[in-house]
């Protein structure tokens, strides 16, 4: 360990340490920024949603992609 102190290597070392620290910082800062943040929003609309209270009034036939010949205004020239 004395020896890095000589060399010209010790100032790279410090370097790579601090952008190391640097990172291990910013992911440690969106981590508790999503577990703070957005997870418990996720989690209370999620049970909201499950138990029906979002979208109650929404029918699920009017959202659903109707089939081709189901479709106002088509007209289906060939079935196989």
């Amino acid at each position: 360990m004395v020896t890095l102190l000589y060399i010209g290597a010790w100032p790279f070392a410090k370097f790579v340490g601090f952008l190391l620290f640097l990172t291990i910082e910013l992911i440690g800062f969106w981590c508790l920024a999503f577990l703070i943040g957005i997870l418990p929003y996720w989690l209370t609309f999620g049970v909201a949603e499950n138990k029906g209270k979002i979208n109650a009034g929404v029918k699920p036939e009017e959202i659903r992609r109707k089939t081709l010949p189901q479709q106002e205004g088509v007209e289906v020239v060939y079935t196989k």
